[in-house]
């Protein structure tokens, strides 16, 4: 007979410490359940006053030695997504990559990019709030630190838990710090709601999220019959107003419109081959009114390479200079004409702030009735996001 063992009718029982093993791990797992199912009861009778938050939620970066824990990165935010969705308050989306966790000890510098950088990516997807975090563990400990950002109000929450162990221990951990990040979350709606409700000025704020306004110049070479007249490069400017949908967060629920802009352009083109000694010698003036749709592949936050196609009208002037007296000479003949035109281009741009730089090419057809114009234009472009 084995020790610790007692034989009953041919029935082999367990010893006595064994069974107190059993029901301690039958309490362990019912303090567990108890719980959660009191979260869920209430997450499905009761509803927030506050209207649902849509949120982003990162993969949370390993801060620690232990790789053979990686996956934590995704467990972790796959548990608190799991836990906040039941109380049916959130509208959450999960990302599959892991942005740098900055500590609220970090330099002032770094913590501005972190800031501007989760600003970038709420904006994008028109979230509320961005969660990121990180964990670390040690000797059977792991220790996890969040941070709920404010897409509104650019503020950070810091949020940090602690275990004495890992396994089943976890799970409360996990429900521990969804707890708070639950709390920061209404905070946050409390808050916005109580901005929307104090200042007047929020609709109109909200009206110029996502415009930009800028200048381009550039330089134009003709092309084909136009390029034999006016063989020169000549300077251009222009004027544009542009419309971002990702910034305004219009572009909520509409894939599509996160990738696109819209652009309205005033041009400003003049040639002149009057000094030259030409057979026909003209001064070409054009002003033209376009409108653009624009594609942007955004690789980084600050960083997009874009193609538009748009069309417009131009209203074009060709005046004939006479012969050039006393250093000055009369206009002869001059013709003016309105006409349909289009373009297409191709280009980068740079974001530093609300700062935008541009560089890029463009094609443009005036189409004249008796024959078309070619030309193209590599252009620089400076402007300011509102």
């Amino acid at each position: 007979m084995e020790p610790g063992m007692v034989i009953t009718s041919g029935v082999r029982r367990a010893a006595p410490y064994r069974s107190l093993t059993a029901l301690r791990l039958a309490a362990s797992i019912l303090c567990l359940a108890m719980p959660l199912a009191g979260r869920m009861a209430y997450a499905q009778t009761v509803k927030s006053e506050y209207p649902e938050s849509k949120i982003i939620l990162y993969n949370f970066q390993n801060t620690g030695k232990a790789a053979e824990f990686g996956y934590y990165s995704y467990i972790i935010p796959d548990s608190i997504s799991t836990e906040l969705k039941r109380s049916k308050k959130y509208d959450i989306r999960s990302f599959p990559v892991t942005i740098e966790y900055v500590d609220s000890k970090a330099p002032e510098d770094v913590r501005a990019n972190a800031v501007r950088l989760l600003a970038e990516r709420g904006k994008e997807f028109g979230a509320d709030f961005v969660i990121t975090g990180s964990y670390q563990v040690e000797n059977r400990r792991i220790s996890i630190k969040t941070q709920v950002f404010d897409v509104h109000n650019g503020k950070i929450r810091d949020i940090s838990e602690t275990s004495e162990e890992l396994g089943a221990m976890l799970l409360i951990i996990i429900d521990s710090l969804t707890e708070k990040i639950d709390t920061e979350l209404q905070k946050g709606a409390a808050d916005r709601l109580a901005a929307k409700a104090a200042s007047p000025y929020i609709p109109f704020y909200r009206a110029l999220c996502g415009w930009s306004l800028g200048a381009t110049i550039g330089t134009v070479q003709m092309l084909g019959p136009w390029g034999d007249i006016y063989e020169d490069r000549y300077k251009s400017a222009s004027l544009y107003v542009r419309y971002d949908p990702a910034e305004s967060g219009l572009a909520k629920g509409t894939p599509i419109l996160r990738n696109m802009a819209f652009s309205l352009q005033y041009d400003y083109l003049t040639a002149d081959n009057s000094e030259k000694d030409e057979p026909a010698q003209s001064i070409f003036t054009m002003r033209s009114f376009s409108l653009s749709g624009l594609y942007l592949y955004r690789i980084e936050s600050f960083f997009a390479l874009a193609a538009g196609a748009g069309a417009g009208l131009a209203v074009s002037l060709v005046e004939i200079p006479g012969p050039d007296i006393g250093g000055t000479s009369e206009i002869l003949d001059s013709r003016r004409t309105y006409d349909p035109s289009i373009q297409l281009s191709a280009g980068a741009l740079f974001l530093f702030s609300r700062v935008e730089l541009g560089a890029g090419i463009e094609w443009h057809h005036i189409f004249f009735k008796d024959r078309g114009m070619d030309f193209t234009r590599l252009y620089f472009s400076l402007g300011y996001r509102l």
